[in-house]
């Protein structure tokens, strides 16, 4: 009992300084304990008194019933209450309560509680949250969270505004009911039951995350029983994660991915542990970005996950990690050389000069590769004729281990490719990643174009990989994986004929299994065996020396093979959508090859050569030469102009020149071909994705990426949006296959805009055609992926982003660091802006899955500010000679400004250099300091690029807004921005803003293009119901600018249009991306009831 007795007291004492987090606490509502954990505050005398663990107080005057632990972190209370009605004089009336109480000048509740004395104004001098179920004679229910304002004691006026109330008999008191109450709060909500009814669902924007509960009461009798309440920390220590799609792997999986946690939750000596199934899988951590404090803000892991482990965590330990590494490096330098040892696989890598990526891979000593190199042809004419054809192949400039653990390896190559001329061009970035216990490589390419559109047309570009072959021809196999699960494979000298060729054991002569033998995978006898009529079979049955399948289109491949180098192919098999694996081996070694978004990515191929030879190859085919040249021409010689065609195009500006695209391989050295069924499995084993990550309650917990919500469906106002936020994605899924939105430098993006009309995508008019990220779709389809996990949306949205980040950006030359806006071409428009590089639109996949190619191209547009020295994103808008302007560049807020932020952001978060924080921190306060801060006009406002500052040189009256601010990626990046730098100043600059944007917008534009997402900001934060109801009201009539139905979906059917085929009715992807990030914002924010 003394023991007991002090461990209570410490954990009160303790309570004061740093919150514990209760295991099991009793109710205490009995004569023996309550003293010990209730403390009562009363306006008066009252009278208390016990019957087993339940408590009765009786009120003449206010009281509040004080429970002494502070409370904090994820917290639950339960309790059940009645309001007692059984003699004269008892009132019906107050079941009230308050929590995560705290006094702002005080360290804790009870120092100022004389002061209070019980009064229930005296409460306003108190930041809480309050409930008063059935208040004021019980005519009402109201829900309040309280600031802490003292004004309010005394001034009604200043007192909190009445957040949720109800009026109706349903939700007032009973005589002599007993209710059971249940209130949650987890650092983003609070939530009130009520007999399992929710009355209060609370977003909080600035949550109370610790303080005391206390039960309150005026002029009544109640009793209170069952009182418990659990507290744990909000940052987890045991992390939940969770495989995309539900299913766990059949086959051990390498996976890395990323992990955030809270502020000051976790440092860097802090010790994670991965378990699978309850037991530890061996993981390498390191931080990806840093909160401002220095704690780590997310972490990437590495690991190799058992087969089928469906019950996966990180844990974090507050030990310090003072472990030495005692498991071995994977990577080394060799006498000039890199080697990783890892999966069972040698592989050796030259680091400069070489023309091999890969110089050979061993597995059991056994060499199953010999080399590795790009490959390609070029051509000076897009067609016939020809005069020229060129020869590529690579040369290595550098090659390092970027990042080296005992559980993941990488190793990073750039080069160039070099023409059969000497000319070196297309510069490549390569990275090899090794896994421990995985056999698998994975191999990604990314090159960047810096040709002449006009006269460099590639034939080819692909990767290929020599193999050694040891084993006599009809020991040699070929497989290509071809879509749902099957498989075409052939011996290189398949045993069969007019003839059987008998087994040399003379038990077995008779029988036919030498064939079967062989395409079982199995070691045909040597050919020495064989009698003479058997040597004389294999020597005149043919042996086939090359195999190609070529996916030229979404909707067919074609597998064909030839005998000699110089003979014709021949035709064998055609398919669909090919899974895009092959394999090339004999019964002792061989090599699988697989490419990921195969058929998605047409023209495509996989081509098998010299299979006869001692040195065979197989080549990835990023293009395939059995297509078209690429051609990067504009798709027009003339412009067709912004009012015409929505088109931008200017001198010299639809250029491809410094645009890029990143392909990934997965290749598996084996022991050799073992039969279809085992192909099969490796085919499926390397073309599937399989995602391991944070569940979505976590990351939602984390507020990672800013505001967001998890589906709700708990009323029917909730539950339409869902419905709507669905048919979005699902209508796009569906356009995506229905349009063939495929293609090379097309997979991943959305068309802009539709024609009714035509029953068409605008895929042919001007800026109406590729939708290049113009109002965050990539942001919108992220958004619904944190929330859902659905791997549909994940394969969406990693799509567009590969694209988008790539393709739509340049990467060098004069335009490096700025994207193109919508077009026919993807680099086709004039305007090259920041917004579409922005490294805003590329965090989220960089988070989650750690991509280092993804992090160089954040790196890379961190200073892209620089550009406007040379390129004014306004130079035709607002021509610079119209408004005074010495600054050195010009810019607008958003998104220009906004777009810089984000980048400078991301670079402070992940290198810690506060160059880049001060810089932010320098556009926020000289936009504190122009005469109407974020209103002020012109659009384009001066700049200095050197130190961030914005200025303003015109009229100081002149005012001005801008409908494409915040909805280009800026809202989200600012949700983050604030939490890394909190600005009083800034923060009411940025809340004025959107509290008045519509009405300005109307005034000083005319402008009716509705942003619900600001008006939903300023609502929340100043507690506006009815700028909520107006931005609801707002999301749910009107399209861009203008009032529009609810999106109707139709069948369309031949001969209308080539195939049946979705309509929605109306659509764009701006709406439908714009509608969506409102909405994943709104329901978090301002929910509907």
């Amino acid at each position: 009992m003394k023991q007991s007795l002090l461990i209570s007291v410490f954990l009160l004492i303790s309570a004061i300084t740093a919150p514990a987090y209760a295991a099991e606490a009793p109710s205490a509502l009995n004569a023996r304990e309550f003293n010990k954990y209730w403390r009562i505050e009363s306006e008066g005398p009252y009278k208390l008194s016990f019957k087993g663990d339940t408590a009765e107080i009786t009120a003449p005057k206010g009281l509040s019933l004080w429970r002494k632990e502070k409370m904090s972190g994820q917290t639950t209370i339960e309790y059940d209450a009645q309001v007692v009605t059984e003699a004269p004089g008892d009132r019906l009336s107050d079941l009230n309560c308050f929590w995560m109480a705290s006094d702002p000048k005080a360290a804790d509740v009870w120092q100022r509680l004389k002061q209070r004395g019980g009064t229930f104004v005296n409460c306003y001098a108190l930041q809480l949250y309050y409930m008063g179920y059935g208040g004021n004679h019980n005519s009402t229910t109201r829900f309040r969270r309280y600031t802490g304002d003292e004004r309010g004691i005394t001034d009604a006026a200043m007192r909190p505004a009445i957040i949720k109330e109800y009026t109706d008999s349903a939700h007032l008191l009973k005589p002599g009911k007993w209710y059971h109450i249940k209130i949650t709060t987890d650092g983003l909500r609070t939530q009130y039951f009520i007999d399992g009814k929710r009355l209060v669902d609370f977003r909080d924007p600035q949550p109370l995350t610790e303080g005391w509960f206390a039960f309150r009461t005026t002029l009544s009798r109640t009793r209170i029983t069952n009182f418990s309440y659990t507290c744990r920390p909000l940052q987890d220590t045991e992390i939940p994660l969770g495989w995309i799609g539900g299913k766990a792997p059949a086959g051990a999986t390498a996976v890395t991915f990323g992990v955030p946690f809270d502020a000051g939750a976790v440092n860097t000596a802090a010790t994670l542990s991965l378990t699978a199934d309850g037991a530890t899988v061996a993981a390498d951590t390191w931080p990806l970005a840093y909160w401002p404090d220095g704690s780590v803000k997310w972490t990437a892991v590495a690991a190799t996950i058992p087969a089928g482990a469906s019950k996966l965590s990180l844990n974090i330990s507050g030990k310090k990690n003072t472990k030495k590494q005692t498991s071995q490096l994977l990577a080394s330098n060799v006498n000039g050389n890199i080697v990783v040892n890892a999966g069972g696989n040698r592989v050796y890598v030259s680091k400069k000069g070489s023309t091999n990526i890969i110089d050979s891979i061993l597995r059991d000593n056994l060499k199953i590769c010999c080399g590795a190199m790009l490959a390609g042809t070029l051509q000076n004419n897009p067609a016939e004729p020809v005069t020229k054809r060129t020869e590529m192949t690579s040369v290595v400039e550098n090659a390092e281990i970027e990042r080296n653990g005992s559980e993941r390896a990488v190793v990073k190559l750039t080069g160039k490719h070099r023409n059969a001329d000497g000319r070196q061009w297309l510069p490549w970035t390569i990275r090899l990643y090794f896994y421990s216990a995985s056999p698998d490589i994975r191999l990604t390419h990314s090159f960047v174009f810096d040709g002449d559109q006009d006269k460099d047309f590639i034939n080819a570009l692909g990767i290929r990989f020599d193999v050694p072959m040891s084993e006599l021809p009809y020991n040699r196999h070929v497989a290509f994986s071809t879509n749902n699960g099957g498989v075409w494979s052939e011996p290189v000298q398949p045993l069969t004929g007019r003839r059987i060729l008998a087994h040399p054991d003379s038990a077995r002569k008779r029988q036919p299994i030498i064939q079967q033998m062989q395409m079982r995978g199995e070691k045909v006898p040597a050919y020495e065996e064989f009698d003479k009529a058997g040597r004389a079979l294999i020597d005149d049955w043919a042996a086939w020396d090359g195999y190609r399948l070529s996916q030229c289109g979404p909707d067919g491949f074609t597998i064909r093979k030839r005998a000699t180098a110089g003979s014709p192919w021949i035709g064998t098999y055609g398919g669909t959508r090919a899974d895009g694996c092959a394999y090339l081996g004999d019964v002792s070694r061989g090599l699988a090859v697989a490419m990921k978004d195969f058929w998605q990515s047409y023209p495509s191929g996989l081509e098998i050569n010299n299979a006869r030879g001692n040195v065979a190859s197989v080549t990835a085919w990023l293009w395939n030469p059995d297509a078209e040249p690429m051609d990067l021409r504009h798709y027009d010689v003339r412009a067709h102009g912004l009012n015409s065609s929505y088109e931008d195009v200017q001198e010299g500006m639809s250029t491809p020149y410094g645009i890029a695209r990143t392909t990934i391989l997965t290749i598996r050295p084996d022991n050799g071909y073992k039969g279809k069924a085992d192909f099969a499995e490796t085919a499926s084993g390397i073309t599937a994705e399989n995602v391991l990550l944070p569940t979505p309650d976590y990351l939602h917990r984390r507020k990672a990426f800013g505001i967001w919500s998890l589906p709700d469906r708990s009323t029917p106002a909730r539950a339409a949006v869902e419905d709507r936020l669905d048919t979005y994605t699902q209508f796009y899924r569906n356009a995506v296959e229905q349009n063939r939105w495929y293609g090379f430098w097309n997979y991943g993006d959305f068309m802009h805009a539709y024609d009714p009309v035509r029953h068409s995508w605008q895929y042919d008019i001007g800026g109406f055609a590729w939708d290049n990220t113009e109002l965050a779709s990539n942001l919108w389809l992220w958004y619904q992926f944190l929330r859902t996990a659905s791997p549909e949306l994940w394969q969406m949205a990693t799509a567009m982003t590969r694209h988008a980040s790539e393709v739509d950006v340049y990467h060098i030359g004069p335009n490096a660091g700025l994207g193109s806006r919508h077009n026919v071409s993807h680099w086709g428009c004039g305007a090259k802006e920041a917004r579409i590089s922005q490294a805003g639109f590329n965090r989220i996949m960089y988070y989650l899955t750690a991509d280092e190619r993804l992090g160089d191209l954040m790196a890379d547009v961190t200073d892209s500010d620089q550009k406007l020295y040379t390129l004014d994103p306004m130079r035709l808008a607002e021509p610079r000679d119209q408004y005074p302007c010495t600054a050195p560049a010009r810019l607008r807020f958003g998104p220009d400004w906004l777009a810089y932020a984000g980048n400078w952001m991301t670079e402070w978060e992940r290198t810690g250099n506060t160059k880049y924080r001060d810089k932010i921190k320098a556009g926020m306060q000289s936009i504190c300091r122009l005469p109407s801060r974020l209103f002020t006009g012109p659009l384009a406002l001066g700049y200095d690029p050197a130190t961030g500052v914005i200025t303003t040189e015109c009229d100081p009256t002149l005012q001005t807004t801008n409908h494409l601010m915040t909805i280009m990626g800026g809202f989200e990046i600012m949700n983050e921005m604030m939490e890394m730098i909190p600005d009083a100043e800034w923060e009411d600059a940025w809340l004025e803003h959107a509290t008045y944007y519509k009405q300005k917008a109307l005034e000083i534009r005319h402008n009716r293009f509705r942003v619900s997402r600001l008006m939903a900001y300023s609502a929340w934060n100043r507690g506006d119901k009815a700028m909520a109801a107006e931005a609801w009201s707002d999301l749910l009539t009107r399209a861009e600018h203008t009032e529009a139905p609810r999106t109707r979906i139709v069948k369309l059917l031949p001969p209308e249009v080539p195939a049946p085929m979705d309509e929605a009715r109306p659509i764009s992807t701006n709406d439908a991306a714009m509608w969506s990030l409102d909405a994943i914002y709104m329901q978090e924010t301002i929910p509907q009831d």
